[in-house]
């Protein structure tokens, strides 16, 4: 009994104190493809655009954006000296007729699990029932740019708020992170500026996940098809939330995915491990042969 609740002791310091602390930079640590056409269960893996970490040591929630048979993955992503392994454990059906998923949360406290939903005009904030079935908690306003609305959000840690990411509105570069509280329905938005890329012809760059660090920090993902140049330009940055002005505001660019010796493909998902000691970034291959679903690890350095 002694040995357990030093263990529990032991365990909600390690919590707090992971919250306080400041992300400093990403640092490259292993990537794995998972095969074109891979099938589990008689369910082909892809289009995956949401990742969270289950409370579970090494396992994941992976949200594919499968319209006509919607469901999500349980996946275990191992952690090696130098390189991370991964395979799939099971699938979980979502009883909708059809579902364009974007983002996956759980809730920790309550073991209930959110989507965003991305639709052409308006994004939706849903909840998984105990059945399978899916409830509509938020819907968006008319701010959504065409087919560019919410794509990331993350709870922070008490989970009595859920962030969450625009990724694109039609007074680009500025796009607006909300803060949803889940009990009143209260909601404040943030302006957050966007990077202009030189070579961002089609203007399509925007927020594709977002994750909390702490009560003044989120991780903002930036990323950006390039027709052009045929090169997709993605960007992690620090996230200073100053809720006086109602903005975030980018500090520092964590890691620019340029600098991969790879190519990293349409990366829309990203989420810490059990000890928020490393990141993982997924991509969305489309359905698309010229292009990969990948899962992507970095470790974090803190300050």
């Amino acid at each position: 009994m002694k040995k357990l609740f030093i263990l529990i002791t032991l365990t909600i310091f390690f919590s707090g104190k992971l919250f306080t602390q400041n992300i400093d930079t990403l640092i490259f640590f292993d990537y794995k493809i998972i095969p074109l056409h891979y099938q589990f269960q008689n369910t082909v893996v892809e289009e995956i655009s949401g990742i969270d970490y289950t409370g579970t040591p090494g396992k994941y929630y992976l949200l594919p954006q499968s319209k006509s048979a919607p469901h999500y993955f349980l996946c275990t992503i191992d952690e090696y000296k130098n390189q991370i392994s991964w395979h799939l454990d099971s699938v979980i059906k979502i009883k909708a007729k059809d579902f364009d998923g974007e983002s996956i949360r759980l809730n920790q406290k309550t073991n209930e699990i959110f989507l965003t939903e991305e639709l052409k005009k308006q994004s939706f904030l849903k909840k998984i029932n105990t059945d399978g079935s899916i409830k509509t908690i938020l819907q968006s306003d008319s701010v959504q740019k065409f087919n560019r609305g919410w794509e990331g959000m993350t709870f922070d840690n008490t989970y009595e708020n859920l962030f969450i990411s625009l990724e694109q509105t039609y007074n680009k570069p500025i796009t607006d992170i909300l803060k949803y509280n889940m009990s009143s329905g209260k909601i404040d938005t943030f302006k957050y500026t966007l990077d202009i890329l030189p070579d961002d012809t089609r203007n399509d760059n925007g927020i594709t996940e977002i994750l909390y660090v702490n009560d003044t920090t989120l991780l903002i993902l930036e990323r950006d098809w390039q027709k052009s140049t045929k090169h997709t330009a993605v960007r992690v940055y620090k996230g200073i939330i100053d809720y006086e002005t109602k903005k975030v505001k980018k500090t520092k660019c964590l890691y620019n995915f340029d600098n991969l010796y790879f190519n990293p493909d349409n990366v829309e998902a990203m989420t810490f491990n059990t000890d928020r000691s490393k990141i993982m970034f997924m991509t969305d291959d489309n359905r698309n042969k010229h292009q990969q679903t990948q899962i992507i690890c970095f470790s974090i350095k803190y300050n």
